[in-house]
C-alpha cells in the first residue's frame, strides 16, 4: 500500500460514514411519525418511549454523522457512532430472536421479513466496525506536542 493510501482511506471512510448516517437520520427526521412506529414494532418500550426516541435519535444520528468530518468533534462522533450501530444490531437481533415480522427502520420504512432484519444487522455490524476502526485510529495518533495525556 502506497505511503499516502491511509490518509485517504480513512477521509472516504469518514465520508461515507458520514452520508450513511447523515442520510439515515434526515428520512427519519422527515416522518417521525413512521420512525416511532417502527421502534415500537421492536417490542422493547412503550410507544411514549419509541416517540420520544423516534424524534431525538434521528438528528443525534445527523450531528454523530457530520461531526466524523471535523477533527475536534471526531472522537465524541466516532463513539457514538460505534455505541449506535452496536445499540441497532442489539435490537436487530431481539426482533430476529424473538421472529417478528418487521422492518428495520433504518432509513425510513422498507422492506418487512427476517431477511430484510439480517440485511439491517450486517450492515449494522458492518457501520461498527468501520466506526470502530476509524476510532481505533483516531485513538493511535500521536498527541500533538505539549499535550497533556489523558
Amino acid at each position: 500500500m502506497a505511503r499516502g493510501a491511509t490518509p485517504m482511506i480513512e477521509r472516504v471512510a469518514r465520508v461515507a460514514l458520514a452520508t450513511v448516517f447523515v442520510f439515515a437520520g434526515a428520512l427519519k427526521a422527515l416522518d417521525p411519525a413512521t420512525f416511532a412506529q417502527a421502534v415500537f414494532h421492536y417490542r422493547l418500550l412503550p410507544y411514549a418511549a419509541a416517540a420520544a426516541l423516534a424524534l431525538y435519535l434521528p438528528w443525534l444520528e445527523m450531528v454523530a454523522g457530520l461531526g466524523v468530518i471535523w477533527a475536534a468533534t471526531r472522537l465524541g462522533a466516532l463513539n457514538l457512532l460505534v455505541g449506535m450501530s452496536l445499540v441497532f444490531a442489539a435490537a436487530i437481533l431481539s426482533a430476529l430472536w424473538r421472529h417478528l415480522d418487521i422492518a428495520c427502520g433504518c432509513f425510513g420504512s422498507g422492506p418487512v421479513g427476517s431477511t430484510a432484519l439480517i440485511v439491517s444487522l450486517i450492515r449494522s455490524l458492518a457501520l461498527a466496525l468501520v466506526s470502530g476502526g476509524l476510532l481505533w485510529r483516531e485513538l493511535r495518533l500521536p498527541s500533538p506536542p505539549g499535550a497533556s495525556p489523558p
